[in-house]
């Protein structure tokens, strides 16, 4: 064997040494972590906090329905579509804009008659009569948002006069809450964060990163 190829042998021998022995310590080193999780696992520490937002309601929910009642049907729908008209021409004109109304009911149903009969052949004997369509109903809803709180009670009283014959009770709600939503949630991490430093302070616990927040929501009024 030549100095040439001895020299390479023994340079090939020491590279593949080389990288056994960094294989060996990665694989050493993989193991000691996974033992170190199992003997000492993630340490984690919650913290709760509560943020409120107090705003006033900015709309006025109500909802109104025409009831009309007769005989024939083209007769009644006539009837109720003129009244519920002249329902909608008065909210109108107390400034409800046209995309805060909406519909949301229409029914037209018959009204049956289910008296009972007496038989034509024995006097003394009644029988159940077959139902029988004496009339219809019909029920228009509508929906309503008032804005200006100051026309609630004139757009209540004058919907009676309108045509209205069934008003359901006014319900004030704030209508984009998701503002309000974010200033609440904005507190309560403040304070969260403000106990998890104090609570460092005072220990010899070392904060590190936020690992997950959650939220729950407690309604509102």
């Amino acid at each position: 064997m030549d100095k040439e190829t001895k020299s390479f042998l023994i340079k090939a021998t020491s590279v593949l040494l080389i990288l056994v022995a960094i294989g060996i310590l990665s694989w050493s080193y993989l193991t000691y972590r996974q033992a170190q999780n199992i003997i000492n696992p993630e340490r984690t520490i919650s913290f709760s906090a509560e943020g409120k937002v107090f705003a006033k309601p900015d709309i006025a929910r109500l909802t109104f329905s025409v009831i009309t009642q007769g005989e024939k049907a083209e007769s009644v729908q006539k009837e109720n579509n003129e009244k519920m008209t002249a329902a909608l021409t008065f909210i109108k004109q107390q400034g409800v804009k046209e995309n805060d109304i909406k519909t949301t009911t229409y029914n037209l149903s018959p009204q049956y008659d289910y008296s009972w009969c007496r038989d034509k052949d024995e006097k003394d004997f009644y029988v159940s009569c077959p139902p029988k369509i004496i009339g219809y109903t019909l029920t228009q809803g509508v929906e309503v948002k008032i804005r200006d709180f100051d026309k609630i009670n004139e757009i209540v009283g004058g919907l009676t006069q309108a045509g209205a014959n069934d008003i359901s009770n006014v319900s004030f709600e704030i209508e984009d809450l998701e503002d309000y939503k974010n200033q609440a949630r904005i507190e309560a991490i403040k304070k969260a964060e403000a106990r998890a430093k104090l609570f460092s302070q005072e220990t010899s616990i070392k904060l590190g990163k936020i690992l997950g927040i959650s939220e729950t929501n407690a309604g509102y009024p």
